[in-house]
């Protein structure tokens, strides 16, 4: 029993002393691959480090390379632009001396013709003739209404006092209308001259008034012979015509869209 319990203890020591070795072979190889696997972890940080570094320098050199693309396309552009505006700028001058050429030979043959055209010349004469009547009769209307006004100052019973309220009257009611007539048909005319010149002060407008003219001087007397109108108000009336359609088909394009 002694030699079997001597056996017996020495075989445990023997396991134990086999267990120990098996745990330091153990430890020392999960040691051994925990360092492995640290050395290929420090190693693919270093990679993953250069990987960055790589593609913080080639995006670097991409915008460098981008800002120079622009830089050279932005100059070229503005050769081109600066090249193309010069350009168009001496074909404008060259069609605008042109257009104007052929307006002041049109506008000097129509004035020359209508300076040779009798009924031309009598409407025209008669159309500015009967504006000035127009005014000295409007005039005359406004001194009358201003001495049946003034007739009141002539019943205060003090001659110098009657005369000064006469004249004081006379001077407020003719000063009065007259201003207010001509302050009312400046602003009639300042918003007509702006409502003209926003939308239809342009070529059309000039090219029809031309034509309008022209058709009215070469065509006066068979005009006269349909029409018995004064060739001046017949001219201003086409024009009045013109703006108004023009207006209402530009009235009927918005109405649908169009502007």
């Amino acid at each position: 029993m002694l030699k079997l319990n001597a056996e017996l203890k020495k075989q445990n020591e023997k396991l134990k002393q086999d267990k120990l070795n098996a745990e330091q072979e153990a430890e020392a190889t999960v040691s051994s691959v925990k360092e492995e696997y640290a050395a290929k972890g420090r190693e693919l940080d270093r990679r993953i480090g250069e990987a960055a570094k790589q593609s913080a320098e080639l995006k670097e050199e991409r915008a460098s390379v981008n800002q120079d693309v622009e830089r050279r396309a932005t100059a070229m552009y503005q050769s081109r632009k600066k090249e193309l505006d010069s350009k168009f700028k001496a074909q404008s001058l060259s069609y605008d001396g042109f257009v104007l050429g052929l307006l002041l030979y049109g506008v000097l043959t129509t004035v020359f013709t209508a300076v040779r055209s009798e009924a031309f010349v009598s409407d025209f004469k008669a159309f500015f003739i009967a504006i000035w009547q127009f005014l000295v009769n409007a005039f005359q209307l406004l001194l009358k209404g201003g001495q049946w006004a003034s007739q009141l100052g002539d019943k205060i019973p003090q001659p110098v006092v009657a005369t000064i309220v006469h004249y004081l009257l006379l001077i407020v009611f003719v000063g009065g209308i007259g201003i207010g007539v001509g302050v009312l048909i400046f602003l009639g005319a300042s918003k007509v001259f702006e409502f003209y010149t926003d939308d239809y002060a342009d070529t059309l407008s000039l090219a029809v008034f031309l034509i309008s003219l022209a058709v009215s001087v070469y065509f006066a007397e068979p005009i006269r012979a349909v029409i018995p109108i004064n060739l001046l108000l017949l001219l201003i009336l086409v024009h009045i015509v013109y703006v108004l359609i023009r207006w209402y088909v530009k009235g009927c394009m918005r109405s649908r869209g169009y502007y």
